[in-house]
């Protein structure tokens, strides 16, 4: 077989300017292989897409908000070291084992100290950042190491409550990359 060279052709796809040589050197007689640059947006990523290891991704895991009553509480999470935050996920179980996610919402809002994240406070479901939710990322404002990253939830309704001593439980993490 021969060599394939590509050059002042229009390639769907091609997105480097000048010559490409795909397989075998060009040259005379060398037989070594010639890399293809890969295209910008596939830097930091496997060809299906996968995030590289280099992203240095890092989790937070919140205190729990566990009631038998309550209709309102809080997750706090406390970064050991500066993060800034992008993925959340979401979710709450009776103890009577049942996923009662649908029955709590965030509401008035997420704090990262005392910056609101998100466009408007209000109730927004958790299942919004469930964990098979895909491509939810949010925009949050850095936090640094010991800052409160507080989220706000609240029972739709005290009936998904177990009765004779139940409880719900609504838990949280928080993905994002570290600031070095």
């Amino acid at each position: 077989m021969g060599d394939i060279v590509m050059g002042g052709i229009d390639v769907v796809g091609d997105e480097v300017e000048g010559p490409i040589v795909l397989g075998r050197h060009a040259g005379g007689g060398h037989h070594h292989q010639r890399k293809v640059p890969a295209p910008t947006w596939m830097r930091n990523a496997t060809p299906q897409g996968v995030s590289t290891p280099q992203e240095e991704l890092d989790f937070l895991p919140f205190d729990p908000f566990v009631t038998t009553a309550a209709l309102t509480g809080f997750l706090l999470g406390r970064p050991q070291r500066p993060m800034r935050l992008e993925r959340l996920i979401l979710g709450a179980v009776s103890s009577a084992p049942a996923d009662v996610s649908a029955f709590v919402v965030i509401d008035p809002a997420i704090y990262v100290g005392a910056v609101q994240v998100g466009g408007a406070q209000g109730a927004t479901p958790i299942t919004t950042f469930a964990a098979n939710a895909f491509g939810v990322r949010l925009s949050a404002p850095s936090a640094g190491q010991g800052t409160d990253v507080k989220i706000f939830v609240r029972l739709l309704t005290a009936s998904i409550i177990p009765a004779e001593g139940g409880s719900v439980t609504v838990t949280g993490t928080w993905i994002g990359r570290a600031v070095r």
